[in-house]
């Protein structure tokens, strides 16, 4: 079950995705955060937890549709109409760093991301 619903992305998150991509990618985000918080993200959650999971799994999923879709702009011109994309290996974020870095935006405070023992 995926942790935000189209209607929270697009009207709370601001999302702009498709409603058949963002379901598709919902759960595939939200497998990312079970993996992520080693299954901490519980029910019994408080409030503003579950929120901040809701922003992060609607981030993630956003990050999935930027990694599909090669990574994203690298330059663009406006009056030639002139757009490169960001590939193969560069100074930009790969794949998994666009998704860690989606996960700590928002739960980096929570300690659900934590790896330490205890």
């Amino acid at each position: 079950m995926a942790y935000a619903k189209y209607c929270y992305y697009s009207k709370t998150y601001g999302g702009t995705m498709t409603k058949v991509d963002f379901n598709r990618l919902s759960m595939t985000a939200s497998a990312y955060l079970n993996q992520a918080t080693f299954g901490r993200i519980a029910a019994g959650q408080p409030a503003d937890i579950m929120e901040k999971v809701k922003d992060a799994c609607c981030a993630i999923a956003d990050a999935y549709l930027l990694n599909e879709q090669g990574g994203g702009v690298a330059s663009e011109s406006n009056d030639g109409i002139t757009v490169s994309y960001v590939t193969g290996i560069s100074t930009a974020k790969n794949d998994n760093q666009r998704l860690r870095e989606a996960a700590s935006l928002f739960l980096g405070d929570t300690g659900l991301l934590y790896r330490g023992v205890g």
